[in-house]
């Protein structure tokens, strides 16, 4: 009797665990901003109950910062965290493989406004951000940007509205799999020692 209850419940567990790493979870984005407010939501939500949501923030007084005593890194210590990283770039593909399959852009549209107060400049960085919409365009064909340059002022201002679907599966696949390698676990260690 003792046993079909311990076995039920591990049964139970296991499913939970399953419906947790299969059934995705939905992210929803909004905000807009511009020179005075800020505005974002976020919420993450699962099987359609709302498991986090952003709450507002008041605006943050000026306090004075107390300056770090921390040096610079040394140049031997920077050196081994580039060489480090080096040997774990096929442990980082495989992070970034993980993190396509699992991210799912069901909606996203991004509205900006931006000026620089100088016209060629704003036509320069203008023109770099409807090339970079374009590439964004094709890897996401549900993404819509609309770039308004602004030649007189220099603003910056606009929206956001994005919806995605996150699978964990994917993701704790990649991960474990990226840390069965032994330079990514050393690029870990040799990051945590480096700040």
């Amino acid at each position: 009797m003792i046993l079909q209850i311990v076995v039920i419940v591990i049964a139970i567990f296991l499913i939970l665990i399953g419906m947790f790493l299969l059934v995705p979870f939905q992210v929803f984005a909004s905000g807009s901003f511009n020179s005075t407010v800020r505005r974002f939501d976020l919420r993450v939500t699962w099987l359609g109950i709302t498991l986090w949501r952003s709450k507002p923030r008041p605006p943050k007084a000026q306090e004075e910062e107390k300056p770090k005593k921390r040096g610079p890194p040394s140049i031997g210590k920077l050196l081994g965290l580039i060489s480090t990283a080096s040997n774990s770039i096929p442990a980082i593909e495989i992070i970034f493989r993980a993190i396509k399959r699992a991210i799912r852009l069901r909606r996203l549209r991004a509205n900006l406004s931006i000026g620089t107060g100088d016209p060629a400049d704003t036509a320069l960085l203008a023109g770099c951000l409807w090339s970079l919409s374009w590439i964004v365009g094709g890897y996401f064909p549900k993404a819509y940007f609309s770039i308004r340059p602004d030649l007189e002022n220099a603003s910056l201002e606009g929206s956001l509205d994005a919806e995605a679907g996150i699978r964990l599966l994917f993701l704790v696949v990649g991960i474990l799999r990226a840390y069965s390698r032994r330079p990514f676990r050393q690029l870990i260690s040799e990051v945590r020692r480096f700040r």
